[in-house]
């Protein structure tokens, strides 16, 4: 892999979909998830935040190691417990 894609490619991810649009969009959707959500790639966990007490628990599914990482700090102020599938882009075992 790359030192591209490992280290600036995720933070160039996570820097596009902050940017206000999407936030909005985020604050409007997420807080109408319910029960056990399947967040299929969660990315740096930006919709970690709006997550209402009506979800019980997240499943994250992230291929981008480096972008999981980002994530896993924000499980912290999360309000609902986080589980993280670990499975990876690069893993050939999976026929990916």
């Amino acid at each position: 892999m790359s030192t591209y894609s490992k280290y600036v490619l995720p933070r160039l991810i996570d820097l596009a979909r902050r940017n206000n649009d999407t936030t909005r969009l985020r604050a409007e959707v997420v807080p109408h998830a319910q029960r056990r959500v399947l967040e299929i790639g969660i990315g740096s966990g930006l919709n970690l935040r709006f997550h209402s007490s009506e979800v019980q628990y997240v499943f994250g599914v992230e291929p981008s190691a480096e972008l999981q990482r980002m994530a896993v700090k924000k499980t912290s102020s999360a309000l609902v417990p986080v589980t993280f599938v670990q499975q990876s882009a690069e893993d050939r075992r999976l026929g990916v």
